[in-house]
């Protein structure tokens, strides 16, 4: 072997092995997935439930309506917008009709001097909500089973040393090819990366399909002003909290995203967004690229001018891939329906070996319409044109 075709035949085994080991963690999560909920006090905590918008979709009306058919005694239910132009303000007030027995807030308006627009807006609703002890928060395109709130709330008051639960999640597309795209790569790509790096090591960090914190443990850890210039705030404020201490633990429980991109320039730069994201929170991020397996095979088959133990390596990589991902999206998931959207897989992985490569050209993100630079730290500043 020449000493080109070792960096590719290495990669290629760990591939393989990532491959298989990431499918353990994922059985093994499928098989929490059926533990029973854990009781709560009489009088249950009272939550507050953000959820920050910005903009309408098909399925946002959906979304908001799964957390307001939520089982859960105490709940209050905060909706927050930059301002009454934002169309996505229409949506809890329309549905306030039909949830008349709801406690629904609609904040409008968001803290000043935050880089971060999200949490600008969760500081506003933090803040009127003055009675809330676990305050939950989640993205708009999130919707959940009725158990959620049971669940995750009994999970985090199950020990005093848990600060945080968070959600794992999966995805479905909306329809277009680019939400498929984006879809096959939270459940093929990010899920099992999430459920390995948790079976090997404690979690300090929190994920936003839901965050669930305690009030104490969130005033401890600086409260939402303490990320409100950071990108990647949900990765923060589980560092924080777990710098106070605390533990973060991952809910034995999926919540859904649905994916709605447009268009293939939609999705790569929702991609690129988040590979410049993991690499500026976790640098060590970067060596991701040893699991991009049909990537390193193509390489490997290339540079070996077509030979047959390059060839058999390149089948080896794909069908070990499937594999993984069919019981990722069958078993662990159960989205049956998605198994015949596998054959791009291979595709979406090339793509996302271009992705990675040009997240390294620069440090700068497009999020809701506006750019931003990345700095040391995390910390994002507007980039003003």
């Amino acid at each position: 072997m020449t000493t080109w075709m070792a960096l590719p035949a290495a990669a290629v085994c760990v591939s393989v092995l990532y491959y298989a080991t990431a499918t353990v963690a994922a059985i093994r999560f499928a098989r929490r997935m059926a533990s029973p909920l854990l009781p709560l006090p009489k009088i249950a905590p009272r939550v507050a439930v953000l959820k920050p918008l910005h903009g309408t979709s098909n399925s946002l009306a959906a979304n908001l309506i799964s957390f307001l058919e939520i089982a859960y005694p105490r709940a209050d239910f905060y909706f927050a917008v930059e301002n009454y132009e934002d169309a996505a303000a229409e949506v809890p007030v329309a549905i306030r009709q039909r949830y008349q027995y709801a406690s629904i807030t609609l904040v409008v308006g968001e803290e000043p001097d935050c880089s971060n627009h999200k949490v600008a807006k969760l500081v506003k609703m933090a803040d009127r909500a003055e009675k809330a002890e676990v305050f939950v928060l989640s993205d708009a395109d999130v919707s959940v089973e009725r158990d959620y709130l049971k669940r995750i709330v009994g999970e985090l008051i199950s020990d005093e040393k848990i600060g945080i639960v968070t959600c794992a999640y999966r995805a479905r597309p909306g329809g277009s090819f680019a939400s498929r795209l984006e879809a096959l790569y939270v459940n093929t790509d990010f899920l099992p990366q999430i459920l390995l790096a948790e079976m090997i090591e404690p979690m300090h960090y929190a994920l936003g399909a839901t965050i669930a914190i305690k009030r104490r443990v969130l005033e401890a850890a600086g409260g939402f002003r303490a990320v409100k210039n950071m990108l990647a705030d949900d990765f923060y404020l589980g560092n924080f909290t777990n710098a106070q201490g605390y533990e973060i633990k991952l809910s034995d429980s999926l919540v859904t995203l649905t994916c709605e991109e447009k268009s293939f320039a939609e999705f790569w730069h929702h991609q690129l967004r988040w590979a410049r994201t993991y690499r500026s929170v976790r640098p060590v991020s970067i060596a991701t690229i040893l699991t991009h397996g049909p990537f390193w095979a193509l390489m490997l088959l290339a540079i070996s001018r077509g030979s047959a133990a390059a060839f058999a390596a390149l089948v080896l990589v794909i069908a070990a891939r499937l594999a993984m991902s069919a019981a990722i999206v069958g078993r662990v998931l159960k989205m049956p329906e998605m198994l015949t959207e596998l054959w791009m897989v291979p595709i979406k992985d090339l793509i996302m070996t271009g992705v990675w490569f040009a997240s390294l050209l620069s440090n700068k993100v497009m999020w809701a319409g506006r750019q931003f630079k990345v700095i040391r730290g995390g910390t994002m500043l507007e980039v003003k044109n």
